[in-house]
């Protein structure tokens, strides 16, 4: 391995395979080499038509050469193999699997493949939408949803797995899940299920261009997916898969590794060898890569809020990365973490509008909140709840009007007393109106425009613990136009790890286990430098910078660790009686684009 923490892979994809010369995959490799520095490839043997054996055995043997590892591919796309197949209409040539000619050429791949390689990897068009008459037929009275989560249950297994361990005893089967989680049950991806069969995963962490593409993906979910996988096969994540397209800046592309690496991955990987070979943007890959390399060795487990996300759920569609964004560790998880992981009353879960697929919600929550916990859950969750079960009502008088809060003045706790607000200005942001009964439920912070103004975070007490409810702008992005004041707000309602930053947002904070955290600042359309405090529980010496082979910096004045502004009670005691009644303060600034990680100092 070229790098301590994990390995760097590619991808080679079949009909390249066929295609490139000795010569030309020499010269690609010494760029890749010289540049990037690859430990191992996956060589693809289908998509659309079969790689050839001969050529196969080519790429090994120069692959052995430049002491490259060479594991299996395949991606489940293929043409109509006959004139029938002509009246299915499928989506990027994805198999249909009520047809017997395409279910029998899946077989004969995955048969293929194991009889040239120990382990491969299924790339991120194992799903199926097809509607054509014999999956109309076959579906019956179930939903597309349930037909298809059993139809490539079904198929993973007896065109897959079963096929390709006979060939290949000991063959290793990885599957690789996409970017677009929320949308895995209409399409039959079945995490919940198919952990049990695979020997293990992989995770799309393709982001690109947020604006410019149709997934509304916030580029924090290189790292938030990454980690939500992790919850879902502990241990047999084998790491995360990003590539080139759609990235108008080099910057665009690079973050893609940088949050996947933050999320610990086993290997890295940059889809695939033809796109990034010889491609400016995959220059600077090497260099960062040793810094990442750096951080890794003195960070933790990936540690923030717990977000429960079950399996098979769709709603409040990424949310938990819009926050990511705003500069809340986000730590996605499949199960409901308050029962399984609650040690203390200082415990906080973030449910979002995705758990209401979880028919026993309600419970878990009163459960939690019971004996000590401190539930925050979103506007989207609570609009639902109250639809959906009613018996909510039991943890809060929040109730849903039906109407929008526009809203351009925030009222934000103003400092020593929480009592008191300050008042800060914004351009105009619509969310839900959650109403709430004065006295019953406290506000925390209070958005709306003249002489109107309602809750955007509230609490209730119940048994031992505290239940919040946080409204978000109904259009997601307008989270990140929110005052700097306002986001801080939520930040520190949200905070799992003990430390919170002030100021806009843009800014993504990693926290572990070990008193280590990291930054890194977002390049966006007309950004500049961002200036903002870090906030710190406890009393603190000094934030150590970690180093990162960057050098010295403009003119040798980087400093090797930031000193604190200074150390305070925070607002919410009255009265400093232990060391985590303390917050201390430090000032940072940061260039779009760039990362730092430090130690925390005690």
């Amino acid at each position: 391995m070229f790098y301590k923490n994990f390995k760097t892979v590619t991808y080679c994809v079949a009909g390249w395979v066929n295609h490139v010369t000795e010569e030309q995959l020499r010269k690609d490799a010494d760029f890749l080499q010289k540049y990037v520095k690859i430990d191992k490839i996956y060589l693809e043997t289908y998509r659309d038509e079969f790689a050839k054996k001969e050529k196969i055995q080519m790429v090994k043997k120069v692959m052995a050469d430049y002491g490259i590892e060479v594991s299996g591919g395949i991606t489940t796309v293929t043409p109509d193999l006959n004139e029938s197949d002509k009246k299915r209409q499928r989506l990027f040539n994805t198999f249909c699997y009520c047809n017997e000619p395409m279910r029998n050429r899946l077989k004969e791949v995955s048969e293929y493949t194991a009889s040239l390689f120990d382990e491969f990897i299924i790339d991120d068009f194992f799903f199926t939408q097809c509607m054509c008459e014999d999956c109309i037929r076959e579906k019956g009275d179930k939903s597309w949803e349930e037909f298809r989560l059993s139809k490539i249950l079904e198929v993973s297994e007896k065109l897959i797995i079963k096929p390709a361990k006979k060939v290949n005893p000991k063959v290793h089967i990885i599957i690789k899940y996409p970017n677009w989680r929320e949308s895995f049950q209409e399409t039959g991806y079945n995490p919940k299920d198919q952990r049990k069969i695979f020997d293990s995963i992989y995770t799309g962490t393709e982001t690109r261009h947020g604006s410019q593409t149709d997934q509304h993906l916030p580029r924090y979910l290189s790292y938030s997916l990454m980690r939500y996988f992790e919850s879902v096969l502990p241990g047999k994540n084998g790491g995360g898969w990003f590539d080139p397209f759609d990235c108008d800046r080099i910057d665009t592309y690079l973050e893609q590794a940088y949050l996947t690496a933050f999320a610990k991955p086993k290997e890295i990987m940059m889809f695939c060898w033809p796109a990034i070979a010889g491609n400016k943007r995959a220059t600077p890959l090497g260099f960062m890569y040793d810094r990442l390399d750096a951080i890794l060795d003195r960070v933790g487990n990936p540690v923030g809020v717990k977000t429960y996300i079950p399996f098979n759920s769709q709603g409040d569609d990424h949310i938990e990365d819009y926050l990511g964004m705003a500069g809340i560790p986000i730590e996605p998880v499949c199960y409901f973490p308050g029962i399984k992981d609650t040690k203390n009353a200082d415990d906080v879960v973030l449910v979002t509008a995705a758990a209401l697929e979880d028919s026993e919600i309600v419970q878990k929550l009163k459960l939690f909140v019971k004996n000590g916990g401190h539930a925050v859950v979103t506007s989207g969750f609570m609009i639902g709840a109250l639809e959906k079960y009613p018996e909510i009502k039991d943890l809060t008088s929040v109730r849903y009007t039906n109407r929008v809060l526009s809203a351009d003045e925030f009222q934000v706790p103003g400092g020593v007393v929480p009592f008191l607000k300050e008042y800060v200005k914004s351009s105009l942001v619509d969310f839900p109106l959650l109403e709430h009964r004065n006295n019953a439920t406290w506000s925390i912070m209070n958005a709306g425009n003249g002489e109107y103004h309602e809750s955007i975070l509230c609490y209730d007490t119940f048994g031992k613990g505290k239940f919040s409810i946080l409204s978000l702008p109904l259009m997601p992005s307008k989270l990140y136009k929110l005052p700097s004041k306002v986001l801080t707000v939520m930040r520190k309602e949200l905070d799992a790890a003990g430390i919170w930053i002030d100021g806009p947002s843009g800014i993504s904070l990693f926290a572990y286990d070990n008193d280590v955290f990291g930054l890194y600042c977002y390049t966006w359309d007309g950004c500049s430098p961002v200036e903002f405090n870090i906030h710190v529980k406890g009393k603190v010496k000094h934030l150590e910078i970690i180093p990162d082979g960057e050098g010295p910096g403009f003119f040798g004045m980087r400093p090797d660790k930031l000193e604190p502004l200074y150390t305070a009670p925070l607002w919410e005691q009255n009265a400093a009686k232990d060391e985590k009644s303390f917050e201390t303060v430090f000032s940072g600034r940061m260039i779009p684009g760039d990362f730092m990680f430090f130690e925390i100092i005690r």
